[in-house]
């Protein structure tokens, strides 16, 4: 039902968009799927890259987006085995492959994605890099890609809704289904909180994922910490990520550092089992592979519902708030919980109870549920609460 899965990248290489594609193909293939990943050698366009660069700008037409022009969709396609293109193929970006290709070929596309073009232009600061000339293409590409294709998943509700209201998709043609956790869990996997209320002798650890720190909430989550502090909750921030000259460094922030899950899976598990509470309180945010990894492993989670995170953060295993929220409050809210017992045994056993729902395996059923029937009869949908029923 899924011949083959393509990104601007190598799809069956884990270090491809945080391992995203590689964990769709193989849970893909392990419910019959061929789901054979599209290898773009990255390295390939460096020079093609900057030439097209260089002569949009002797041009006067500014550079960047390279990308998404023709040239760089002839090249990657020059990579890729011309028989998957007759397939049905999952995309993950909204532009490459092209739909008139893929037809061209006689296959299907179908998109899976975190965010529409004018969610990303606006929400992400997109705009502000690429010549204007470069996203009119890019919008107009899109919605042609929109009404030719086959099948519009996205992660969340935030960018299926802008899907028709932004890009004139038919809503027929538009689903939401939640993605999976980027690791493996073992099977005899339990969290392993340590007993009795915080003090200096075992903190509260917040736990933040991030590279950037900044968009991701990082410095509001020191504030939280300091608040706490303050209140009598002795609390650590326990960050995982690349540690810049720039990056918070003060009393009570721990640093781990990058922490590659292909090849340190250890250390990344003993991290996430670490932390009470993984945090995001992001100023903008499509959605969260690292929120769905903390409530994996049954860790509760805490943020600001901004953008698409309004879908991840299930009412019943969260601390969520409406952006704009001030760090008092976040932390009053937490302290109320941490200061009963009965509160924190059913945030615990809720988002335990999540741990089976937000997997790629879970994911993929839904899609083929999906591709098969036209609809998913018992979706997972986190934001109500664990009434749903793993398919």
């Amino acid at each position: 039902m899924i011949d083959s899965v393509a990104t601007i990248g190598d799809a069956g290489d884990l270090g491809c968009w945080s391992g995203t594609p590689y964990r769709f193909i193989e849970a893909a293939k392990s419910l019959g799927c061929d789901a054979t990943p599209w290898r773009l050698d990255m390295a390939a366009f460096e020079w093609p890259r900057r030439f097209w660069n260089l002569r949009r700008l002797l041009a006067g037409r500014g550079r960047g987006g390279f990308q998404y022009s023709r040239e760089f969709s002839r090249r990657a396609l020059g990579m890729v085995d011309k028989r998957l293109l007759g397939g049905r193929i999952v995309a993950f970006n909204q532009h490459f492959p092209s739909v008139q290709d893929v037809e061209g070929s006689g296959g299907r596309i179908c998109f899976y994605l975190d965010a529409t073009f004018p969610l990303l232009l606006e929400r992400y600061s997109l705009a502000a890099t690429l010549p204007r000339d470069v996203q009119e293409k890019c919008l107009e590409a899109e919605r042609e890609a929109f009404q030719r294709a086959e099948r519009l998943v996205f992660f969340q509700r935030w960018s299926a809704e802008s899907a028709v209201r932004d890009c004139g998709a038919d809503p027929r043609k538009v689903s939401v289904i939640c993605p999976g956790a980027n690791f493996e869990l073992p099977e005899d996997w339990r969290p392993q909180f340590k007993p009795g209320s915080p003090s200096d002798s075992r903190p509260l650890v917040l736990g933040f994922v991030g590279k950037d720190w900044k968009r991701k909430g990082l410095p509001f989550l020191l504030d939280v910490r300091r608040q706490l502090a303050r209140m009598g909750v002795p609390t650590v921030v326990r960050c995982a990520g690349p540690i810049t000259d720039s990056a918070p460094k003060e009393p009570g922030v721990e640093h781990w550092g990058f922490i590659n899950k292909a090849t340190e899976g250890k250390r990344f598990l003993d991290f996430i089992r670490s932390c009470d509470v993984g945090c995001l309180f992001s100023e903008a945010e499509a959605s969260s592979i690292a929120i769905l990894e903390f409530l994996r492993a049954g860790i509760p989670v805490a943020g600001f519902t901004v953008d698409g995170m309004a879908d991840l953060f299930p009412h019943d295993a969260s601390f969520a708030f409406s952006p704009g929220t001030d760090s008092f409050t976040v932390a009053a809210s937490i302290k109320a919980t941490y200061a009963n017992e009965g509160a924190v045994l059913k945030l615990r056993s809720c988002a335990r109870q999540w741990s089976p729902l937000v997997t790629w395996e879970r994911c993929v059923r839904e899609w083929k549920e999906l591709l098969l029937t036209g609809a998913i009869a018992e979706p997972v949908q986190l934001w109500r609460g664990l009434q749903q029923v793993a398919p």
